[in-house]
Parts: structure tokens; C-alpha cells; sequence
């Protein structure tokens, strides 16, 4: 599937296990699908059930509650990003925070952690919201893999997790063009934890948190927080998308 072709279709997401080439969509997917764009009955959709593939389907049957379409063909896609963790800080901003997830997700980030630094100033975990914006990124952006979220008090925590720890710094030498550059280099099963620091950044306590972390500057100059981890997840995917 080409992306002239994939700029063409409205995508559609379905949690419930496909059953004998059928997939079954409810909820608020169903509503919008019959309600707002007036699907019928002989309606050719696609669905994805965020597992890396989009189903080109057709509308089969249709209740007061549910619809169910039957799998015409199937387009499987490569996480290219399975094996990068993207770390983002609470933000004092939502709206500055929220664009940050929205953003990453568009650009195909499949694994966030949103972390409590000690600069952090919002407080809370907001895991059904988080869902709920990334969800409709990856709708937005037609793509197949549905983003895993997960909230972590500390840096502590994800200290513990086996793999590279990459801290981001205005006043680190190594660019993350030259990381990224390197990425063939590192086992296929190893991951790779971006942190972003929050407003004023990572403290002096939360970098000496990791032993042995990579340390990277992303720019010539100084970016927000939410802009940091746009631009990574930019020149990443510059360097890892056929």
C-alpha cells in the first residue's frame, strides 16, 4: 500500500478479536462510522486493531449497537520504532505536553512512558486521556500500530528497564544524528529509552539516576521540552523509514 493510496481512506480502530475474517466495531467508532459518515451496509472501510495491519473490509451487517465487516485484503506494516521507548516528562503545560504525545505519535512512536521528573510541576496520571489522544494520532495519521502508554513516578523506574538510557542536553557533544546514525549497530531485541526533561530540565540528581546513560544534544539551539521530542522523533524517522 502506497501513501497516495493510504492519504485516500478514513481509518477505524477495533479492540475485539477478529473471528472468521470479520471484525466487529462498537463503542464511539461505531457511532461515528453510521451516525456522522453514514455508513451502510456494502461500504467498503478499513480497520486496524492497532497489531500492524489495516483491513480493507466491507460492511456486512449492521445493529442498533454494533457493525460487522467482513476482511476483503490485508495491509501488514513493520514497527520500525518496536524497539524505542520515548520518556516524556510531565509538563506544566497540558496543551504543551498533549501536543508532544499527539506529535510522537504522528511520527510513529509506539512506546511512551509519561514520567513524574522532579521539575515537574503537573501532577497525575491521566492514562485513559493519554489513550484517548493517542488513539486518534494514530487514526489521524493512518498508521497500524496502536501506542503503548504507561506512567512512572521517577526516573528511578525507568532505571530499572534492561537497555540504553539516552538523557538530552544543550550542553552534550554526541548529536542524536550521530546515534541515530548508529542504530543498525545495537541488537534488534535491546531497547532504547529517549528522556526528555521537563521545564529547566533534567536535575543534576535525576542524571546521575543511570551509570552509563548516552548522552546527546538535538539541536544548535535550545528547544521546549514538547519540541524535543518532536524533532527526535523527526530525524528518527528520517534515518529508520524506508
Amino acid at each position: 500500500m502506497d501513501q497516495d493510496f493510504l492519504s485516500n481512506i478514513e481509518l477505524y480502530y477495533s479492540p475485539s478479536p477478529i473471528k472468521n475474517d470479520v471484525i466487529t466495531i462498537d463503542g464511539d467508532e461505531f457511532k461515528h462510522l453510521t451516525k456522522v459518515m453514514r455508513h451502510n451496509s456494502g461500504d467498503t472501510i478499513y480497520v486496524t486493531t492497532g497489531s500492524g495491519v489495516i483491513y480493507k473490509s466491507e460492511i456486512i451487517n449492521i445493529t442498533k449497537v454494533e457493525l460487522n465487516c467482513r476482511i476483503i485484503e490485508n495491509y501488514i506494516y513493520k514497527d520500525n520504532f518496536k524497539n524505542i521507548v520515548f520518556c516524556l516528562p510531565l509538563l506544566k503545560s497540558t496543551d504543551r505536553f498533549e501536543f508532544a504525545l499527539e506529535k510522537s505519535v504522528e511520527l510513529g512512536i509506539t512506546n511512551i512512558i509519561v514520567y513524574k521528573a522532579e521539575r515537574s510541576v503537573a501532577k497525575g496520571n491521566k492514562l485513559e486521556r493519554w489513550n484517548k489522544i493517542a488513539l486518534a494520532a494514530m487514526k489521524q495519521s493512518l498508521r497500524s500500530y496502536l501506542p503503548k502508554i504507561e506512567f512512572k513516578e521517577s526516573l528511578k523506574e525507568i532505571n530499572n528497564f534492561e537497555g540504553d538510557k539516552i538523557l538530552f542536553d544543550q550542553n552534550f557533544v554526541k548529536s542524536i544524528n550521530w546515534y541515530a546514525d548508529n542504530l543498525s549497530k545495537h541488537s534488534s531485541s535491546s531497547k532504547q529509552y529517549f528522556i526528555f526533561g521537563p521545564e529547566g530540565g533534567l536535575t543534576d540528581n535525576e542524571i546521575q539516576t543511570f551509570s552509563n546513560p548516552i548522552k546527546l544534544k538535538l539541536a544548535a539551539n535550545r528547544l521546549r521540552s514538547e519540541s524535543a521530542a518532536v524533532y527526535a522523533a523527526a530525524i528518527l524517522n528520517s534515518f529508520l523509514v524506508e
